[in-house]
């Protein structure tokens, strides 16, 4: 297995350089984007073991993006923030920790192979990095899929990712990750490392599609889960749905599956979900949110939420926040 890994992840390596050799005979100049954005959130949460206070979080993002030959992306990514969250998912710095100080998320370069596909390696990548498919249209604004899909979050580290996307809908991806590739005592794919390889296919048709996914760790757990959509044109409303299961090479096996609807509502975009978070026993969380844009840039986005049992002494875990979002 550790043989075939290497096998794979050889040939990525040396077509990182294989883009820029072939069109460098060519007229492009190399380009770079810098895009950003910042997320202002208050709010508070009722019968919470952190107390009810009401408090506020933020975060800030830059992606820099640099192409050699148009169709090539060499990509860099930096969050700073609070680290401060509400019912563990509001705050979207959560999903990736950082800090006070920026930090790298995200290092990788992606590139065509062929007309249909695609490579993506880097030293700082996710789990689910370059992946083709699409499992859910559902926005991540409160807790249900900001809180992750088991399948889908394998450890980010050195990685590569090989990647199918056909026109005629169907895709097949496959992405490797060592999260110890960064350290040269352990290496990458070798005996002790934390290693994750994760394969998805899927289908993306004129208003729908999904996915299959599984992922196994190598010494942590497996898992697999399944995602589809529905976009129809006849109507301006989004339905998605999502199952996974893990399972640990220690402890018991845990489930989670999430819906969410969404539809234009005015000037903006209602969202209502109903689904469980991992490690929650099967307890129920619903949520609703409403953002709108205030300006070209700025969007603002009330929440409330509910998750049973959640709460100090066995409540019902409730709240609301209120989310800022710049987009430059």
């Amino acid at each position: 297995m550790k043989f075939f890994k290497s096998l794979l992840i050889a040939p990525a390596a040396l077509g990182l350089m294989a883009p820029v050799a072939v069109n460098a005979d060519t007229a492009f100049s190399p380009t770079t984007k810098l895009k950003s954005s910042v997320n202002f959130t208050v709010g508070s949460n009722a019968d919470s073991a952190d107390g009810d206070e009401l408090h506020s979080s933020y975060e800030m993002k830059w992606k820099a993006t640099t192409s050699f030959t148009g169709e090539d992306k060499l990509v860099g990514k930096f969050e700073i923030g609070s680290g401060k969250t509400l019912a563990g998912g509001i705050d979207p710095q959560s999903s990736k920790g950082g800090g006070k100080t920026p930090t790298l998320t995200d290092l990788y370069y992606q590139f065509p192979l062929a007309e249909d596909l695609t490579i993506s390696i880097g030293p700082k990548m996710d789990g689910d990095q370059g992946l083709a498919g699409t499992t859910s249209v559902y926005g991540e604004p409160v807790l249900l899929a900001a809180d992750g899909y088991y399948a889908l979050a394998g450890e980010g580290g050195t990685g590569a990712t090989i990647a199918y996307a056909g026109d005629n809908g169907w895709n097949a991806s496959l992405n490797m990750t060592a999260a110890d590739g960064d350290d040269a005592s352990k290496g990458i794919f070798g005996d002790d490392t934390e290693d994750y390889v994760t394969a998805q296919l899927g289908f993306d048709g004129d208003g729908f599609g999904g996915t299959f996914t599984y992922s196994d760790s190598s010494d942590t757990y497996t898992a697999y889960g399944i995602g589809a959509y529905f976009q129809p044109e006849s109507i301006p409303v989004t339905v998605s749905a999502y199952f996974d299961s893990m399972d640990p090479e220690k402890g018991e096996e845990d489930e989670n599956w999430v819906v969410g609807v969404e539809a234009d509502a005015g000037p903006g975009t209602l969202g209502v979900g109903v689904g469980t978070q991992k490690g929650t026993d099967e307890k129920l969380t619903y949520e609703a949110w409403y953002d709108y844009k205030i300006a070209d840039g700025v969007k603002i986005t009330p929440m409330i939420w509910t998750s049973e049992d959640a709460g100090v002494g066995g409540e019902d875990l409730s709240g609301a926040a209120l989310n800022v979002k710049y987009k430059f």
